[in-house]
């Protein structure tokens, strides 16, 4: 920075700072909130310079008629710097009723009060916590103090674009017939595919997740989410879009991790025929784990000795040991006792193809469900399904789009969109 600004910001607050003292906390914050109000005004003398918006005497409005000029209207802006004040040109078209802002447009403000600053602060902040955990922590971070129904808003608007945008994979190749393109090109692709539930307004539903990631030359990890509260019809064709860009057509070798489920077997077989299908080691676990307290329940010593041994059998891939096993056991106990151990034999004589653990393992294969375990959890489990939250169907969908674009690094890409511009979803 200049010195002689330097030098004449001290001469003008120097005495008032020095009475702060020799705490660097108390000083750093007093030179910040100086600095804020320097900002606030220097932003609000730039706009008063410039015209916002104006493009002549008439516009073309899509009606066929014109929008004429009929004056510069103001709007009270909410910034990272504080409340400043911009006059924009305003078109009217008659016929149609019609009414046009190119400043609103252009600058990324769009109907809203917040700047697109202020609003990117609160969304991000957004994808982590509470709305009025967010407002909270914008008036501690920037000192601007906005509501949590406007962090609500915003979050819910910017996340209804980031939701196009993550469509887009997929409606291109709807318009087009061609796979999209491969942005990467991984020796292996993994494909971990999941569900979650949260809780909405009319009850609990379920997300589906999945988690596309592969190692690059330099055995760097990359990963990208799809999420979607759909049917699996909806859900599957968007992994499938998301998977070709991430080099699914290309790679050598494609690896599908999942539970079993019915629909993420139907997900396989319908769009990832290819891909070796291995059912996770941690459901697989989860499944032995069940049986082994339903026979002697939580917590015990017990259980924990025969789930060791059979999961030991499960890890070396020895399924038929185990169901022969869980076969004589079936003839010892009644009730609930044999009906968890029938549970458990029948999912693993199901998927015992795809239970080869011992295989998998020295192909090198990822046999751990930790990244799409990760996904439920930290997709929707950390953001959604925080204690008490009930949701609106737009504000979930909202919620979990915005979610993945941060955590998909889209997050750039979102914002150079003037998400602010678009329509606001609907109520």
């Amino acid at each position: 920075m200049d010195t002689r600004v330097l030098a004449a910001m001290e001469e003008a607050f120097g005495a008032e700072l020095a009475l702060v003292g020799h705490d660097l906390g108390v000083l750093e914050a007093a030179v910040n909130e100086k600095m804020r109000l320097l900002g606030q005004g220097l932003l609000q003398r730039l706009l008063d310079k410039q015209v916002h918006g104006y493009q002549g005497s008439s516009l073309a409005c899509g009606c066929g008629g014109t929008l004429r000029f009929v004056g510069h209207r103001a709007r009270q802006v909410h910034t990272l710097l504080g409340v400043v004040r911009v006059r924009r040109a305003y078109y009217h078209c008659r016929p149609c009723r019609t009414s046009r802002v190119p400043y609103d447009e252009a600058s990324g403000l769009g109907q809203t009060q917040v700047s697109p600053g202020l609003a990117r602060a609160c969304s991000l902040l957004a994808v982590d916590d509470s709305f009025a955990e967010t407002a909270q922590k914008v008036a501690e971070l920037v000192g601007q103090k906005v509501s949590a129904k406007t962090v609500e808003r915003l979050a819910e608007q910017v996340g209804a674009v980031a939701l196009q945008q993550q469509e887009q994979a997929w409606e291109g190749y709807v318009r087009d017939h061609e796979p999209p393109a491969a942005a990467a090109q991984p020796a292996r692709l993994y494909l971990a595919v999941d569900g979650t539930t949260l809780h909405e307004q009319d009850g609990w539903h379920e997300s589906k997740l999945a988690a596309v990631y592969w190692e690059d030359e330099h055995c760097t990890r990359h990963q990208r989410h799809v999420g979607r509260l759909a049917e699996a019809e909806i859900f599957g064709p968007r992994v499938w879009a998301e998977a070709c860009r991430c080099g699914l057509r290309e790679a050598a070798e494609v690896v599908y991790l999942g539970d079993g489920a019915g629909w993420i077997r139907r997900l396989h077989d319908q769009r990832f025929s290819r891909a070796e299908f291995i059912i996770d080691w941690y459901h697989a676990s989860e499944h032995v784990w069940d049986g082994g307290k339903a026979l002697f329940g939580e917590g015990t010593a017990a259980t924990a000795d025969w789930v060791k041994q059979r999961l030991d059998w499960l890890w070396e891939g020895c399924t038929r040991p185990l169901l022969r096993d869980l076969e004589q056991q079936l003839r010892r106990y009644r009730g609930g006792k044999r009906e968890a151990l029938g549970k458990l034999h029948r999912y693993i004589a199901e998927n015992e193809e795809e239970m080869r653990y011992d295989v998998f393992r020295a192909r090198g294969y990822d046999i751990g469900s930790g990244a799409v375990e990760g996904a439920c959890k930290h997709v929707v489990g950390k953001r959604l399904k925080q204690a008490g939250m009930i949701w609106s169907r737009k504000g979930s969908t909202a919620i979990q789009a915005l979610r993945i674009a941060w955590l998909n690094d889209d997050w750039k890409t979102l914002w150079q969109s003037k998400p602010l511009t678009a329509e606001r979803p609907a109520a």
